[in-house]
């Protein structure tokens, strides 16, 4: 394991440096002048001059790039000369937090939703609940994340009593898929011994299950049209979570969709393999079945794409924040494009590609923990 991670971590160094030259260099592509941005049309030769100056656009491109390259790995990204003019990383501590907690919590959303209807509808493939579920899936991957976020807003935060009524009878439809006898079955519940407390552990599990709805049911939040609550400020944890749910919530939509088609469709296959059934032969409960023989080999693609959209995920955030006024990273990106505010572009582009490099080589390195024949070199 221990070399397997210093491989990884080897083979970062040059994707790294070859991101860098990619963000620097293309930025260098964009027409325009900097210090006619920033000065403005009414500006003389001299100021314009000055500008150039303090920005480096007098110097070779190489140069430049060394120079660049040397403060960003000491952490001197710079300073923004758009008011309110200051540091980049100041700009970066700020508005970093907002991305990352949107992006962490759409991807808890997705993963909350996706993995455990795939469990319910690849062990019940071809049922009215897995029809039901691909159909959902396929018009939630239709559905763009700007008209997500505005469909959200308008039942979230204008018709919240529809919402509440809607989540009570989708659980309640739920409950009773999951109650329902599993096709091909001939009966309900197993025979044997184990009969009474099997059916016992369904009426538990399902009156835990309706506790939990009418719970939300009778306590549904309310959730603000715009801005973001810091959870160091005044109103805490609590205020937070409620600005941060129906941004989270627009992304999560269509990952889990995603990700449960994929998760699904990988079960259903492993499902069907040898050891699955020599443990259905032996009498195994299906939870255990479906949780520990059957999820964690299935799994491998599941990480694949969540590494993926981790990346498109934090640079896709901008329409999300644009559209519920956040103060992260996707904003400010837009501004300083806008701006042509270089700094500021090349330091977020860097970042975000540097985040998605190191979490897929995270990635690389779970397989080897998923699947021991790779970590042995088998595969």
């Amino acid at each position: 394991m221990v070399r397997t991670i210093g491989l990884k971590l080897a083979h970062l160094v040059p994707v790294l440096f070859l991101v860098s030259l990619a963000t620097f260099f293309m930025l260098e592509l964009i027409p325009g002048d900097p210090a006619f941005t920033i000065a403005g049309p009414d500006a003389t030769q001299e100021q314009y001059a000055e500008i150039r100056r303090e920005l480096g656009l007098d110097r070779p491109v190489v140069e430049r790039y060394v120079d660049w390259l040397g403060d960003t790995l000491t952490g001197n990204f710079g300073r923004s000369f758009f008011p309110p003019e200051q540091e980049v990383s100041t700009m970066i501590g700020q508005r970093l937090p907002v991305t990352l907690q949107i992006t962490i919590m759409s991807i808890g959303m997705a993963l909350l939703i996706a993995i455990p209807m795939a469990l319910v509808v690849a062990s019940r493939p071809g049922s009215i609940l897995d029809r039901l579920t691909t159909a959902g899936a396929f018009g939630a991957i239709s559905v763009p994340s700007f008209l997500a976020g505005l469909l959200l807003i308008f039942f979230f935060v204008f018709r919240q009593d529809v919402v509440r009524w809607v989540v009570l009878l989708a659980g309640l439809g739920l409950i009773a898929a999951l109650m329902a006898p599993v096709p091909g079955k001939a009966a309900t519940y197993p025979p044997g011994p184990h009969r009474r407390r099997y059916v016992t552990r369904s009426v538990v599990l399902a009156l835990i299950g309706l506790a939990v709805l009418v719970g939300l049911f009778l306590t549904f939040p309310d959730f603000p049209r715009q801005g973001f609550s810091r959870i160091t400020g005044d109103d805490g944890l609590r205020e937070n979570l409620r600005s941060a749910f129906l941004p989270a919530l627009t992304l999560a939509v269509i990952e889990a969709a995603v990700w449960m088609r994929l998760l699904r469709s990988d079960l259903i296959g492993t499902l069907q393999e040898d050891y699955v059934l020599a443990a259905r032969a032996k009498g195994m409960p299906r939870w255990r079945i479906l949780l520990k023989d059957a999820l964690r080999p299935s799994s491998f693609s599941l990480i694949t794409v969540v590494g993926v959209s981790i990346g498109r995920l934090l640079g896709g955030s901008i329409i999300v924040e644009r559209i519920f006024n956040l103060p992260g990273i996707g904003t400010m990106m837009v501004q300083g494009i806008t701006g042509k505010d270089f700094r500021v572009v090349q330091t977020g582009v860097l970042l975000i590609a540097v985040f998605y490099v190191v979490v897929n080589a995270v990635i690389d390195v779970s397989y080897s923990y998923l699947d021991p024949r790779i970590r042995r070199g088998r595969v």
